[in-house]
C-alpha cells in the first residue's frame, strides 16, 4: 500500500496556511504558568481590510507551555488564545510584539518575562490531574469586557472582567462578578461570587476597553457595528 505525503509526514513538518509556522501537538501548547504584563505590551495583527496597518491589542501577560515555550496571552473574540495562534486570514494575522513606549515592533517573549515564568515554575511545579481546577488567577489590567449577545430579543450586556484565571486544563477565562452573590467587598480572586466567561447565557465576545466604553457612550458607529453582529448572530443560529 502506498501512502500520500501528507499522510507519511512528520508532524514537525506540518505548516499553517496562514502563519507559516509549524503546527504543534496540542497538548505541548496547553499553558502551565502564567504571569501578568505590566508594561503595557502589546499584540500586533495586520487585518485583510487594511494590508498596509498594524493593529495593537494590550497583552493579559505571559504564559510558560508544557513545551516550555513562552507566549503572550490576549483576549481574541470568544476564547484566550495565545499571540501566535492569532492566524484567522478574515480576522488578523499575527506580525509579532509591541511596545508603545518604544514603538518597537519584535517577535520573541521579552527574557525578563521568560526567567520569571521559569522561577514560578520551578517554585510551583504542574502536577498533572483530572479534576479540572483553578491554579492561577490574575487581577485584569486590560479593562477588556465581556458583551453577550442575546439576538432573538436584540439586547446585549456588557460585563466588566475581575480577573483572568488559569484552570488546570491549560484554558485561560475571564472571570466576572454574580452581584447577587457578593457578600464581602472588596471582592478578592477566589470568591464565591466569581463565575467564569463561559456560563454567560447567550454568544459571548471578549471586546477590548476603548470599544466597550464605545457601546456604553452609545457612539453612533459602536452601535451600528453592535447591530451588525447581532444581525449575523441570528443568520447563523
Amino acid at each position: 500500500m502506498t501512502h500520500s505525503a501528507a499522510q507519511t509526514a512528520n508532524r514537525d513538518n506540518v505548516i499553517s496556511l496562514f502563519s507559516k509556522k509549524p503546527i504543534d501537538d496540542p497538548a505541548s501548547q496547553q499553558l502551565i504558568r502564567i504571569v501578568p504584563e505590566l508594561d503595557h505590551l502589546c499584540m500586533v495583527y495586520s487585518h485583510p481590510h487594511d494590508p498596509g496597518s498594524l493593529f495593537a491589542v494590550p497583552l493579559l501577560g505571559w504564559g510558560m507551555q508544557k513545551d516550555e515555550h513562552v507566549v503572550g496571552i490576549i483576549p481574541w473574540l470568544t476564547s484566550v488564545i495565545s499571540a501566535e495562534q492569532a492566524d484567522d486570514p478574515k480576522g488578523g494575522l499575527w506580525q509579532g510584539y509591541y511596545d508603545p513606549e518604544s514603538e518597537v515592533v519584535f517577535s520573541e517573549p521579552p527574557e525578563h518575562k521568560v526567567q520569571e515564568l521559569r522561577a514560578s515554575l520551578d517554585a510551583y511545579e504542574f502536577v498533572p490531574s483530572d479534576e479540572v481546577y483553578v491554579m492561577q488567577e490574575l487581577p485584569d489590567t486590560t479593562g477588556t469586557h465581556a458583551l453577550t449577545l442575546i439576538p432573538e430579543h436584540s439586547i446585549y450586556q456588557l460585563s466588566e472582567i475581575y480577573s483572568w484565571a488559569l484552570f488546570s486544563d491549560g484554558r485561560v477565562e475571564a472571570m466576572l462578578v454574580d452581584e447577587n452573590k457578593v457578600t464581602n467587598t472588596p471582592v478578592l480572586p477566589g470568591d464565591p461570587c466569581l463565575f467564569p466567561f463561559s456560563e454567560l447565557e447567550g454568544t459571548s465576545y471578549y471586546f477590548q476597553y476603548k470599544v466597550a466604553n464605545q457601546i456604553k457612550r452609545e457612539e453612533p458607529e459602536a452601535l451600528a457595528a453592535l447591530q451588525r453582529m447581532m444581525l449575523g448572530c441570528q443568520f447563523n443560529s
